[in-house]
């Protein structure tokens, strides 16, 4: 399997054993080309990259997390250029095939990771999400994948690409994986009790993401809340608010750009011809961003951070919403009309980004829409919830 480049890396490790027995025995996976392995080098993606860094002198502690639980590694998997896109395109080393959607895009950054888990060579991936990048590329691809809390997974020995939004996640074809490897990674007890881990039995519908959702989703979700019990409140909230997606998108390109020129300008200035013309375009894009910018930027962030958090906690609820505005685009869209959908889509994405809350997708099948679904999107630390909540419906689709 190691043969297809535009999944799995050329330059290693192509396998690491367990290092002890643990709640992960018999489970495999691999991990996007931003996690460092001791002795190897991580090459983001980039063919630039990889020549310019030196192998690593630590492993990500989430790779050690995983094998200390008796998880086996099969190897390290393709990621786009310096995980700066949501489309699963790379030039240098060929986009995956998508295993589920013949002649689309499998969705990116975490291309590898989704793909790897889709076509069944491994039982779980971890990849990281700044932008969407686990959500996106697990809707394309008919899979689960959860982007946590902000913070909550170590991203130690790992490439940043923007802080303020940076997270790893993990991916899996069962949401009993996610609930099997989620602690694992977390180091998390998720003892019930606490009002995080209670499961609320309330999901908001809100107008604005309800429009983008579509009648064939919104019908699911419904039928799924009336087989289990789990209730479901149709609301206004962002419009009320006066917060609009293009406005979100907006800010968090914004402080994406501006911390991405800031942490890698370096590098950029000597290898940035490299990259994929659209990607060295949202790069260009980012070098016109000025410090007042950001500034002005990460203060409306903090203000509708608090404004959504306050929301769900008031409501003891959470959003539902869609993950993606449809099934994944086809591999020949122009690109025009994929920069257009890009930024459709980060009007979605970004509510998590900005918010820095936990957000899972569930894959709903047989929609004429093509593979997509409905995430949950709740409070801060509240993943087991979320994990509880999806477990209620999906038993409810049954």
């Amino acid at each position: 399997m190691h043969s297809d480049h535009s999944v799995y890396c050329a330059q290693g490790p192509k396998h690491l054993p367990p290092l002890n027995n643990g709640s992960l025995d018999g489970l495999s996976f691999v991990f996007k080309d931003l996690f460092d392995v001791e002795g190897y080098v991580t090459g983001a993606g980039n063919p630039a990259w990889l020549k310019t860094h030196d192998a690593a002198s630590k492993t990500s502690p989430l790779i050690l997390k995983l094998l200390s639980q008796g998880a086996e590694c099969l190897g390290r998997v393709q990621t786009d250029e310096l995980a700066y896109s949501l489309n699963g395109v790379n030039i240098h080393y060929g986009t995956p095939v998508n295993p589920i959607a013949e002649g689309c895009l499998p969705g990116g950054s975490s291309s590898g990771s989704a793909v790897a888990v889709a076509q069944g060579d491994v039982d779980f991936s971890i990849g990281t999400d700044t932008g969407g990048s686990v959500r996106v590329p697990a809707s394309y691809c008919g899979l689960f994948g959860l982007r946590p809390t902000l913070g909550k997974l170590s991203l130690e020995h790992c490439f940043s690409l923007a802080t303020s939004f940076d997270t790893a996640g993990v991916f899996g074809r069962e949401l009993s994986i996610i609930e099997q490897v989620y602690p694992v990674l977390s180091s998390d007890e998720m003892h019930a009790g606490s009002p995080q881990d209670l499961p609320p039995q309330t999901l908001i519908l809100d107008s604005t993401l309800s429009a983008l959702m579509g009648q064939e989703r919104i019908e699911q979700i419904v039928r799924w809340s009336e087989r289990s019990g789990v209730s479901i409140i149709k609301a206004d909230l962002l419009n009320k608010a006066g917060h609009s997606l293009e406005q979100l998108s907006l800010l968090f390109r914004k402080i994406q750009g501006f911390e991405i020129i800031a942490e890698h300008s370096e590098w950029l200035e000597q290898w940035q011809h490299t990259l994929d013309t659209p990607i060295q375009e949202r790069v260009e894009w980012s070098r016109t961003l000025t410090s007042d910018d950001y500034k002005d930027a990460t203060q409306q962030q903090a203000t509708f951070s608090s404004w959504l958090e306050q929301t769900l906690v008031e409501n003891t609820a959470m959003l539902v919403i869609p993950t993606t505005p449809g099934g994944p685009p086809k591999r020949n869209m122009p690109d025009e009309e994929l920069a257009q959908y890009r930024s459709d889509l980060m009007g979605l994405t970004c509510l998590a980004g900005l918010s820095g809350t936990p957000q899972l997708h569930i894959p709903m099948k047989g929609l004429s829409l093509g593979p997509c679904g409905v995430s949950l999107l709740g409070v801060k630390h509240s993943e087991h919830s979320l994990i509880q909540t999806a477990k209620l419906l999906i038993e409810g689709a049954r």
